[in-house]
């Protein structure tokens, strides 16, 4: 079969899995809880919260910890950073990070990194973590006053770090992959992502209705600094969309050719997210343009990543006392057009989840409410299970 006729034959399979999506609740695989040594107590078990999982070289790198200053398990730094081995079906404790939270993972020019989310030292340095060849990992703790580093990404042959200062938001550049760095600062708030469009490069901090002077997202200049584009406002970056008074970041955002998909989240609990919505954007002679894409019967959207030309997304809803987990792909030139391929019910939603050997791996997590005002029903005993279906690829 040649390549057009396995692209009509993979959009037949989506369109006829919306149909007949399976309900492959039988068919969840419990696969381990690698942090439940660590945090034990019922309270702790929030810090199992499978805030990101990765594929690299074959295996699966797994994130955790809290670095919220309030509500349960707060500040749970050090961590052991575990990594899952499917050929062997064990998991093993690679490094001892030295943060608070392991938020997410980047794979860099083919290298795997860790933002420091909440250094446990001293505020006078953040700290980058970097997997070398023999599978050890080098601890750069040389981002001057990073209290926070919240995301990371390259762009012409420089490292780029959103960070949170102690004056506030700024930009860390670096020419040498992180062996030194030039602090930009951005006014107030935190830079929680980058965004990608084109050959354009965009600094996100927090989104917030205000009629104040104020800028969401600043664009990189060929002379190094970043502009303010007070034109992409919450209601550019997050259209149709009602909100409500919290402030909004834009979280799993995922680039390629001129467009990139992203869920809206709001920000709670200091520095965790809770999605309200998933958008695609573009940039047409530098304007920006966002949709947003829908999810039937009120689904929320918790995950995206990409293979080749589909896209999967992660979703859940609740559904009597137990939480209905949905995946759905699309192709990335129709991101509009989302079919489901399986759902599953669950006793907690899954946080984050990846795509190994024909394998999806799901992360759990749980949520509770802001700051001291969590309740401890709302710390599920799943917190932390990662699972797995085997899904029969096309």
């Amino acid at each position: 079969m040649n390549n057009l006729g396995l692209k009509l034959f993979f959009i037949l399979y989506l369109s006829l899995s919306t149909l007949f999506a399976k309900d492959v609740t039988q068919n969840i695989e419990y696969v381990g809880n690698p942090h439940a040594t660590l945090f034990q107590t019922k309270e702790a078990t929030y810090s199992r919260n499978v805030w990101d999982l990765q594929v690299y070289e074959n295996l699966l790198f797994i994130g955790a910890g809290n670095s919220a200053n309030e509500g349960p398990s707060k500040n749970s730094g050090n961590l052991n950073l575990y990594v899952y081995n499917p050929k062997t079906n064990v998991f093993n404790s690679e490094a001892i990070i030295y943060d608070d939270q392991i938020d997410i993972f980047k794979v860099l020019q083919n290298q795997l990194f860790i933002p420091g989310h909440d250094a446990t030292g001293s505020w006078e340095w953040g700290n980058i973590y970097l997997r070398s060849a023999n599978q050890k990992w080098q601890m750069y703790r040389n981002l001057p006053h990073a209290l926070h580093i919240y995301d990371l990404t390259l762009h012409e042959n420089k490292l780029f770090a959103g960070v949170g200062l102690n004056e506030g938001a700024a930009v860390g550049v670096s020419s040498d992959l992180g062996k030194s760095w030039k602090i930009t600062p951005l006014g107030e708030s935190r830079v929680y992502s980058f965004l990608h469009l084109g050959n354009e490069l965009f600094a996100l901090k927090k989104f917030k209705t205000t009629s104040q002077p104020y800028f969401s997202v600043a664009q990189y200049q060929k002379d190094g600094s970043f502009m303010p584009r007070f034109d992409i406002s919450i209601y550019d970056m997050f259209p149709d969309t009602k909100f409500d008074i919290k402030y909004s970041r834009a979280t799993r955002i995922i680039s390629f050719e001129d467009k990139a998909v992203y869920l809206g989240a709001y920000k709670y609990n200091s520095h965790q997210t809770k999605p309200f919505g998933l958008y695609v954007a573009s940039l047409s002679k530098n304007k920006f343009n966002a949709k947003r894409i829908e999810l039937k019967d009120g689904y929320t959207p918790r995950d995206i990543i990409k293979r080749e030309d589909t896209l999967y997304i992660l979703a859940s809803k609740k559904s009597g006392e137990s939480v209905n987990i949905q995946v759905l792909a699309c192709g990335i030139h129709d991101v509009t057009n989302l079919n489901v391929l399986f759902s599953f019910n669950y006793n907690s939603f899954a946080r984050s989840f990846e795509l190994l050997d024909g394998s999806f791996y799901f992360g759990i997590g749980s949520d509770v409410d802001e700051g001291d005002v969590w309740k401890m029903e709302d710390i599920k005993k799943e917190t932390g299970n990662i699972l797995r279906y085997r899904w029969e690829k096309i």
